[in-house]
């Protein structure tokens, strides 16, 4: 007879003691701040990218459809006048630090205020700000004040003054000018020196008259045409920023709607790794509501992003603003517009450095105004000539001393009107006078000279004003002359 075998005992271990709550808790939160950074990193990453593709697929589809929708009722014409106009530069000083290249970190933007009449009683103003782009450097700064248009379709002209000249107008914050102030200029002048500061230097590069004096001459402050629904006459909008969102959306809508889907996905996604470890209802909530508000995001997420992870903030700030760089148009009250209220920063024709020049002569606007630069540019010098005649000999002396000093000083926009006046005081009785005049020319034909190129205005005259020089008695002058003369038509060919 089998008997079964005793059964087998288990021997247990003795329980190892309790871990203390305490130490659970400081394992979970070094575990959790050694890993936050590589978290929020990856949350912000997809976050940014959601931000772009929901806001790229907003702008091509439902933005549109809306913008075509409500541009419908705008049936009624108007005549606007630009009655004030400005370039707002947009710059953080805190974000730009100590870097000196303060104008890659800047933005300029072209607002005017526009008055337009109706039968409604008084004339109304509403004020537009065009085209945000990045200006990167000094030579786009220029470009950007002689911009002709703030969007596509959409006109722009800085203010004339009383005798037609344009005033270019820059506006900027309180933070900006001091920011300016307290950092040296990097850029050297012709002749190696270099501005007080970064302010100074901004003043300098654009005190340009000769070319503020022809871009008032040669052209009319443009008209402004609007179109508004007769039912709102104070929401009125350029006719063709109306005309190009009329068409709504086409068949880029579809591609819209796939951004848009791409885009949620993408946010979701970030959410779940941003407040990983929170419920999940909580997670949805949070993520869901931001995308309800998403017509109204604008420049807010990217500042919203900042705080999840700066760089990646700074980022997608950029690629927003890179998302419709030529398409924006911003209408508000003019109190509202832009830097309405910053600091103005005007350059006016004869102020400054030229006052001892072209603000001794008096100029008026010709009429009819000159069709064109090169008719702009011989009107100013046949009136410079008769001025520089009108003075006695000791006037027009200092004043071509003053322009000599100028030409070596690299500030050479007074100069070309004077040409033909100092050609004729050379045979001048008065010794004095003759070798003011005879010195300025030596100056303007000494290199480092302006050189004239075929896209300046009044290209082909500036060629005509120097062809005298070269038959010149003075070999100093009628050679160096005919050199600039001869390089000038290589480029026209």
């Amino acid at each position: 007879m089998k008997t079964k075998p005793p059964a087998r005992r288990e021997v247990r271990a003795p329980d190892a003691p309790a871990r203390p709550r305490w130490f659970d808790f400081l394992v979970q939160q070094a575990a959790g701040y050694a890993i936050s950074p590589l978290l929020r990193l990856v949350a912000a990453l997809l976050l940014g990218f959601a931000i772009v593709l929901l806001s790229a697929g907003w702008l091509a589809g439902p933005q549109r459809m809306i913008d075509a929708l409500q541009y419908r009722s705008y049936t009624a014409p108007a005549d606007g006048r630009i009655v004030d106009s400005w370039l707002a530069i947009e710059f953080d000083a805190r974000a730009q630090g100590d870097r000196y290249n303060w104008y890659g970190g800047a933005r300029g933007s072209a607002c005017a205020v526009v008055e337009y009449d109706g039968d409604w009683g008084a004339p109304q103003r509403r004020a537009y700000c065009g085209n945000r782009l990045d200006v990167h450097a000094s030579d786009n700064l220029a470009r950007f004040v002689d911009t002709a248009t703030m969007a596509p379709g959409v006109p722009f002209a800085m203010p004339r003054d009383a005798r037609g000249f344009a005033t270019p107008e820059l506006r900027i914050d309180r933070a900006t000018h001091d920011w300016l102030e307290r950092h040296a200029s990097h850029e050297s002048r012709l002749d190696g020196s270099r501005a007080a500061n970064a302010f100074v230097a901004l003043r300098e590069l654009l005190d340009r008259p000769l070319d503020d004096a022809l871009a008032g001459w040669s052209a009319a402050t443009p008209a402004f045409p609007l179109l508004l629904d007769p039912q709102h006459p104070g929401e009125a909008m350029p006719r063709a920023w109306v005309d190009s969102h009329r068409a709504g959306a086409g068949i880029e809508s579809a591609f819209a709607w796939l951004l848009l889907a791409g885009g949620a996905w993408l946010w979701l996604r970030g959410m779940r790794w941003l407040m990983m470890g929170l419920p999940r209802a909580a997670v949805l909530f949070a993520a869901i509501a931001p995308l309800l508000l998403l017509p109204w995001w604008g420049e807010r997420m990217p500042m919203a992003l900042a705080h999840v992870n700066a760089d990646m903030g700074e980022i997608i700030g950029d690629m927003l603003a890179d998302l419709d760089r030529t398409g924006r148009l911003v209408a508000s009250t003019p109190a509202q517009a832009a830097l309405a209220g910053g600091e103005q920063l005007v350059w006016r024709v004869g102020e400054g450095a030229d006052a001892d020049t072209l603000g001794k002569l008096p100029f008026a606007l010709p009429q009819p105004r000159p069709a064109n630069a090169d008719g702009a540019l011989r009107a100013l010098v046949a009136q410079a000539t008769d001025g520089l005649r009108a003075l006695d000999a000791e006037q027009c002396s200092a004043l071509l001393q003053h322009l000599a000093r100028d030409k070596h000083a690299g500030r050479y926009g007074a100069g070309w009107l004077f040409l033909p006046g100092a050609v004729a005081a050379l045979d001048d009785g008065d010794a004095g006078l003759a070798r003011a005049a005879r010195d300025f020319l030596e100056a303007w034909v000494t290199q480092p000279v302006d050189e004239p190129y075929p896209e300046q205005p009044g290209f082909a005259v500036r060629v005509e004003l120097l062809r005298p020089l070269t038959a010149l008695p003075i070999p100093e002058i009628a050679i160096m002359a005919g050199s600039i003369v001869e390089r000038a038509t290589a480029r026209a060919r």
